[in-house]
């Protein structure tokens, strides 16, 4: 009988430490695309000759694991996710609860769980080399996450603490928007925002020792935000002001113009926010079209650090989960 597709979920718990898998999920939840494990083998023609024009066989050098999906926007696991991209939280509150996420020098250890039909893996060691929180025109956020890992386990077993998968998520319609172009200073503008993306990227990389063809250890470079706003402005002060370094400029600025951005949802009590302060936007001039219709201006952004130091991106959410 062939497998349903359909039956498919994932889970993430937070380690204890490196090499101590957690034995169930934390958070479990449903997906809407992508898969719930990967399992990259590397394998090539061996370089050997063979008395013959073929090759005699091949090489295995490395058995990476990891998991690579999009899902809905579920305030508690979320929370997971963002920390385990960013890499320091601190929590306030005695419920409901605040997280303050920030960037960390590194990142903490996760198991990710991945459960299609009756089979079910687990993949110990876990760090998230990108998370995206992805959102258009009025429909449900979504949040697309990519890990790579150590160590598979192929008899995993999956009990959720908390199952999010028929739990409420946010959702683009219940957000506020604002971008500041040019203000540095954190303080951002109303924007008619008509979609958007916040993606950070860690750069990882395995590490590879002799002895073993799974890696040793997952290893973080550097941490990169990247943004991108679909706006339908009123004018084109944004356009000009990113070229000229002001919305009156008459010729093109030599240093870069920095800006801010902050975006919200809320889902219930519950909210999250995702702000930089220092982001340096570009944008290209708006496409025209003979049938008319409203100009769109498409920012793309990318977050660095703050003059006083600091983190690229602050995730702050509000929900009645304790800890993480």
């Amino acid at each position: 009988m062939a497998i349903q597709s359909a039956l498919a979920q994932v889970g993430v718990a937070k380690q204890s430490a490196k090499g101590s898998a957690a034995s169930n999920p934390t958070f479990g939840h449903g997906v809407t695309n992508g898969t719930v494990l990967t399992v990259d083998v590397s394998q090539a023609l061996a370089d050997q000759t063979s008395g013959a024009r073929v090759s005699p066989g091949v090489d295995r050098t490395g058995v990476m694991p990891g998991m690579d999906f999009s899902c809905r926007a579920h305030s508690k696991t979320l929370g997971l996710y963002l920390y385990g991209v960013l890499g320091s939280l601190a929590t306030t509150g005695a419920g409901p609860y605040t997280h303050t996420i920030t960037s960390g020098a590194d990142l903490p250890y996760l198991t990710s769980f991945g459960k299609l039909g009756s089979n079910i893996y687990a993949v110990q060691d876990m760090k998230l080399d990108s998370v995206g929180i992805n959102f258009n025109g009025t429909e449900p956020v979504e949040v697309a996450v990519s890990g790579m890992g150590t160590v598979a386990n192929y008899a995993a077993t999956f009990t959720a603490g908390t199952d999010d998968t028929l739990a409420s998520y946010f959702a683009a319609h219940t957000g506020t928007f604002s971008v500041d172009v040019d203000g540095g200073s954190g303080t951002a503008a109303t924007a008619k925002i008509a979609s958007g993306s916040i993606t950070i990227n860690n750069n990882l990389e395995t590490i590879m020792i002799s002895g073993s063809i799974s890696p040793d250890d997952v290893f973080v470079g550097r941490q990169e935000v990247e943004v991108s706003f679909d706006i339908i402005p009123d004018d084109l002060a944004m356009w000009r002001t990113i070229v000229t370094g002001t919305s009156t400029g008459t010729s093109a600025a030599a240093t870069p113009v920095y800006g801010s951005f902050s975006i919200a949802f809320t889902n219930g009590s519950d909210t999250v926010t995702l702000a930089g302060t220092r982001v340096a936007f570009t944008a290209d001039f708006p496409d025209v079209d003979p049938a008319g219709g409203p100009v769109t201006i498409s920012l793309a952004g990318l977050a660095v650090q703050p003059a006083n130091g600091g983190t690229p991106v602050t995730a702050t959410l509000v929900n009645s989960q304790a800890s993480y």
